[in-house]
């Protein structure tokens, strides 16, 4: 080969681009575009949305909180104390209650049979004794249970006629029964009692009542005594 061949075989290589440099271009490129790849991912393109790993959510899982159900708390009920109420010996004072008539406060204060009666005495005006009728927050005196009814008090003797004294009315009297017994009229009793007795010898009396009584205002008539026949023997 010549000196002019070789020359001119250099030229068309000098010519031709080497192949390590299109290497090191297309490396260059290659490095360029993963760069502007790696920016627009980052700036949230599509390529980033692609490739995004999805952030799994949370899951709350509630733990069921054990409740402690209240525990019924036992209730003690008091035994109730009766007391028993001591029986009076006494006579007392009883304030009326709103409902009480003089047979319910008998019963209910156990005054026996003698009760109404005792009340009666005891209360003397303070108790109408037509009607019986008491109110509300009045306040009665009442006999004990078992109270018995007083004997009257013996006349004393040697009174002058038409004397007054203070009778107590007892059960089962009347104006006549007392009249008799003190030796007067049922009409001077109505007269000294004119006030209360206003219906005259026709006046209801009930024990208890205290009344005026004129004594020794007719003679008493004694009693005759029967002469026995004397039968003939034949």
């Amino acid at each position: 080969m010549s000196i002019s061949n070789t020359i001119e075989s250099y030229r068309k290589r000098r010519k031709r681009p080497a192949p390590i440099y299109i290497l090191l271009v297309l490396a260059v490129l290659l490095i360029i575009g993963g760069i502007v790849v790696v920016v627009k991912s980052l700036n949230g393109g599509a390529l980033a949305r692609a490739f995004a790993t999805k952030t799994p959510t949370p899951t709350i899982t509630f733990t069921p909180t054990n409740t402690l159900l209240p525990t019924e708390t036992p209730t003690i009920t008091p035994t109730e104390t009766i007391t028993e109420t001591p029986t009076r010996s006494q006579m007392y004072t009883y304030i009326v209650q709103e409902g009480d008539t003089l047979l319910s406060i008998v019963k209910d204060q156990n005054l026996g049979d003698n009760g109404l009666i005792l009340i009666y005495m005891l209360n003397g005006t303070n108790i109408d004794p037509l009607t019986g009728a008491i109110s509300v927050g009045q306040t009665i005196t009442l006999p004990y249970p078992g109270q018995p009814i007083p004997t009257s008090t013996p006349l004393p003797t040697g009174l002058a006629a038409g004397s007054k004294i203070t009778y107590r009315v007892m059960p089962g009297d009347s104006l006549g029964y007392i009249a008799g017994k003190f030796s007067t009229t049922p009409e001077a009793i109505v007269a000294a009692n004119n006030k209360v007795l206003t219906e005259g010898v026709a006046s209801i009396i009930f024990p208890g009542q205290l009344l005026l009584v004129p004594i020794n205002l007719v003679t008493p008539i004694p009693s005759k005594t029967p002469t026995p026949t004397l039968t003939p023997i034949g």
